[in-house]
């Protein structure tokens, strides 16, 4: 059963209507790496439609700010900030300020596969996974430096200077990030928040196969009533709440591809009634697929 397809960095341009290839037309490594300041973005058409990207990203904000949707949840990411993610988190970007300064940057796992950026990379991940939030507040010592890093990559990259001393800088980004964190206090997760992390796991990868609580219960060898509880009491959602968002984030960015029917849609996300999978998105976003369809840009 195919998933959502996700945007190659050459494919960006439906994403928020900027021509990314466009940009870095001289620079055949786009699909490897990529970074341009924010200001890029004052142009762009918001909010986006959810998706996937198949490259790693982040922002990191000097002034100003941007909101961005990862999967059900809403983070805004202010000046001193910065919000990793990786491919399968599915993002939409929903506003910007006027006066947004930092950095875009994207890169993909094979670019730093040489080196310790993927151990970097995977800790900083991990630890968004357990906090549950993408976005970091950094301190003034480590902001700093990492603007300044920020600053040289975008330099090299803009004059075409080659990527083996970006990656470098881009090691460092990851390595003083990972410095960051360390100095954080670790969280100490209680039985109920260690489930609900493997949960919130489990729905990621299982969402187009899997949609009732018993069956993630029983892949995490817990009873539903169990699952419900552990769930309600360290989230304030019911586990049926957050399956049920997770299934309307895809099902609104399959919508999104224009290639795709409502029943295709209804069947990759596993729902052989199409009628049945018209009134729950209808019941949960207040419109019927085809409305959602109608009023959003497919060009």
């Amino acid at each position: 059963m195919s998933r959502i397809p996700q945007y190659k960095p050459g494919d960006f341009k439906p994403i928020l209507d900027i021509d990314w290839e466009e940009k870095s037309a001289v620079k055949k490594e786009l699909n490897e790496f990529f970074i341009e300041p924010l200001h890029i973005l004052k142009d762009a058409k918001t909010p986006s439609q959810p998706h996937r990207k198949t490259v790693n990203d982040f922002v990191f904000i000097r002034k100003g700010s941007i909101e961005k949707m990862v999967c059900s949840s809403l983070f805004g990411v202010e000046e001193g900030m910065i919000m990793m993610l990786p491919p399968h988190k599915i993002r939409t970007f929903i506003h910007n300020s006027p006066d947004m300064e930092g950095f875009y940057c994207h890169f993909s796992n094979e670019f730093i596969a040489e080196g310790p950026g993927l151990k970097y990379l995977q800790e900083i991940l991990n630890y968004a996974d357990i906090i549950y939030d993408p976005t970091l507040f950094l301190d003034q010592e480590h902001r700093e430096r990492i603007f300044v890093i920020l600053q040289q990559m975008e330099e090299l990259y803009r004059h075409n200077q080659g990527l083996d001393l970006i990656r470098l800088y881009l090691f460092t980004v990851l390595g003083e990030i990972r410095h960051f964190i360390e100095k954080l206090p670790r969280p100490d997760l209680s039985a109920n928040e260690a489930l609900v992390f493997r949960f919130r796991k489990l729905i990621t990868n299982q969402i187009q196969n899997l949609h009732s609580v018993k069956e993630y219960a029983d892949l995490l060898s817990v009873s539903p009533n169990h699952l419900n509880k552990s769930i309600k009491n360290a989230t304030g959602k019911t586990a049926s709440e957050i399956i049920n968002e997770a299934l309307l984030m895809e099902a609104k960015a399959l919508l999104s591809l224009p290639h795709l029917s409502v029943s295709e849609i209804a069947f990759t996300l596993g729902v052989d009634d199409v009628s049945y999978f018209s009134r729950f998105f209808k019941k949960h976003s207040g419109m019927s697929p085809s409305d959602y369809r109608k009023g959003i840009d497919l060009s």
